[in-house]
């Protein structure tokens, strides 16, 4: 068995993405610092359930790569690929838990990861972008 990431460890998300698919664990991604913090995954789980993707604080680590496939198509068109983004701007989640729940197929490990804040993760496409003009 492979030793599962500790809190306060920083993990790329393509790393923790192979590593669900390998281990069979769940990984969720957290977007918001606060509600990371303050609640437990089951409960938002619970919490978000009916909320669109687009609006929820917190995302299983493969839904969070097709909705951000879904919004690099919008911007960038069909050729968007966020795989291939992350492998050339990596970007790392915080471990924050580690627990065990309750699934529909049994008892899974899970990690709780907090990701770069918003405007973090812009600040670095704002540093890399092409085509701006200086006036």
């Amino acid at each position: 068995m492979t030793e599962y990431p500790k809190p306060g460890d920083t993990v790329d998300l393509l790393t923790l993405r192979d590593f669900r698919i390998r281990e069979k664990i769940n990984v969720y991604l957290y977007m918001d610092e606060e509600i990371a913090a303050n609640s437990t995954v089951e409960e938002d789980i619970k919490k978000y359930r009916f909320t669109d993707m687009d609006f929820r604080p917190v995302l299983e680590i493969e839904d969070w790569f097709k909705n951000m496939q879904k919004q690099m198509k919008q911007i960038v068109g069909p050729a968007a690929n966020v795989e291939q983004m992350l492998k050339e701007q990596p970007l790392a989640a915080e471990i924050i838990d580690t627990g065990v729940l309750e699934t529909p197929v049994g008892l899974r490990p899970y990690l709780k990861c907090l990701l770069p804040f918003i405007d973090e993760m812009e600040e670095i496409e704002v540093r890399q972008a092409t085509g701006i003009k200086n006036q």
